[in-house]
């Protein structure tokens, strides 16, 4: 991104490309959901913008904090992808999926990294769908795709929290978008450290992430990689 960019994001609340995907999502969604969408999205005060912009996090931030208080909120209570957008740019194909969390929009995970097209126009139309619908009485369930071989291994322990780890399953993993891709997290230490699952594209091989900003490297052998002396979570 340009300095000139860089910059104008110090005056405005929404990048060009931030303002699309809010307004292709909006097109997408029912009609008796849009007064609460759109009472959200002005409630948004703080964006936040992970390296690449493969991640873009939404806030309405009271004394400092997220906070919600006040703001009108989905029936759908749950955590759950909400819409997902496909557009494109100079040729090139973009798909960006907002999330929504006990009842508030919260982020677009975006990939390829879009932080270089944030400022251009789309080239037509987006393709746009809704995934879960936040008029839901009943909290949609939050799940992600977990790797046979991660769950055998996780069932192998006698614990999920050891040694510093812990280790997810296909209810309490996340996704993440990073530059290389989109991944599921698998186990977490502090530092911060990750376990990570590619699902998209898609790999046979897990990644460990030594820290926000490295690369993702793959793991031959989970089990080897956790019985070296540095990476152990014990017995």
């Amino acid at each position: 991104m340009s300095i000139g960019n860089r910059i104008k994001l110090l005056w405005r609340r929404f990048s060009p490309l931030e303002e699309n995907l809010l307004a292709a999502v909006r097109k997408a969604l029912p009609p008796a959901a849009l007064p609460t969408f759109d009472a959200q999205v002005a409630a948004i005060n703080h964006v936040q913008r992970l390296p690449h912009w493969t991640e873009i996090d939404f806030y309405h931030l009271q004394g400092g904090r997220s906070d919600w208080t006040g703001v009108p909120a989905f029936p759908n209570t749950g955590e759950f992808p909400l819409a997902e957008v496909k557009f494109v740019v100079k040729e090139k194909r973009f798909k960006a999926t907002l999330s929504s969390i006990g009842g508030h929009i919260f982020d677009f995970r975006i990939q390829p990294s879009p932080s270089s097209i944030a400022f251009l126009g789309w080239d037509g139309e987006p393709f746009v769908r809704l995934l879960t619908d936040p008029l839901s009485a009943i909290a949609s369930k939050h799940t992600v795709p977990v790797p046979e071989g991660w769950v055998n291994f996780v069932k192998s322990r006698d614990t999920l929290v050891t040694n510093g780890w812990t280790l997810f399953d296909a209810n309490t993993g996340r996704f993440v978008s990073l530059e290389s891709g989109e991944f599921v997290v698998l186990a977490e230490r502090e530092g911060p450290e990750f376990i990570l699952h590619r699902v998209e594209p898609a790999a046979s091989s897990l990644f460990y992430l030594e820290a926000h900003d490295a690369t993702p490297e793959p793991i031959k052998d989970i089990a080897h990689f956790f019985q070296n002396v540095r990476h152990s979570i014990g017995t």
